[in-house]
């Protein structure tokens, strides 16, 4: 497995914010802004309010897609026959038309799988209501995993690593949670937790 990176989360706010001064300060503005459960509705959130502060106004929608955590999805990445579910469409599907710009957002982008099934499921629904100007946004992007689908059009930071973001707790060692989740550690001392998904480091 990669090596992990450990992101908190003032950083992912201040990066999201840069993100969406990036998309503004190309010109693009978008109708509507639609964020990947899990992480990109996060930075979806703090995008939209950046983009609605510097008096760009949208329409804004999380997406969630069959996230199952580090070793699901490599193993779906060594998959790629896997299909990648993608649910919650139902006013996207209403609610777009041809001439809107449309934005997607997720935390992390690598094989490009779930963007692209995203995308697939919208232009099967949709056909010619089809938003003409697709772009992406993400806040870190994955070069060697990237295999299938578009390319993001704004990026944060580039990584070779795995990302681990500041709500994320399962699949960590005792070791990771000590070092980077301690006030949840914390909790569970005080109120004699047990852990039955603790790993061993990787």
């Amino acid at each position: 497995m990669t090596a992990k990176i450990f992101v908190d989360e003032q950083t992912v706010i201040d990066e999201s914010f840069r993100l969406g001064v990036q998309v503004y300060n190309s010109g693009f503005r978008p109708t509507f802004i639609v964020g990947l459960w899990r992480g990109g509705s996060t930075v979806g959130i703090y995008l939209q309010e950046c983009l609605q502060t510097l008096g760009v106004t949208t329409d804004h929608i999380a997406l969630r897609t069959s996230y199952a955590g580090r070793q699901a999805y490599e193993s779906a990445v060594s998959d790629p026959q896997q299909p990648v579910s993608v649910h919650g469409t139902h006013y996207l599907i209403d609610a777009l038309n041809r001439d809107d710009r449309l934005l997607l957002v997720d935390d992390v982008f690598a094989s490009g799988r779930t963007m692209a099934a995203v995308i697939e499921k919208l232009s099967e629904r949709l056909k010619r209501n089809l938003p003409a100007d697709i772009r992406i946004a993400c806040l870190f992007r994955r070069d060697r995993a990237h295999r299938v689908g578009p390319t993001p059009d704004y990026v944060a930071h580039r990584t070779e690593d795995w990302v681990t973001l500041p709500y994320e707790l399962n699949g960590l060692s005792a070791t990771e949670l000590d070092a980077h989740k301690p006030a949840f550690k914390r909790l569970v001392a005080t109120y004699g937790l047990t852990l039955p998904s603790l790993t061993e480091a990787t």
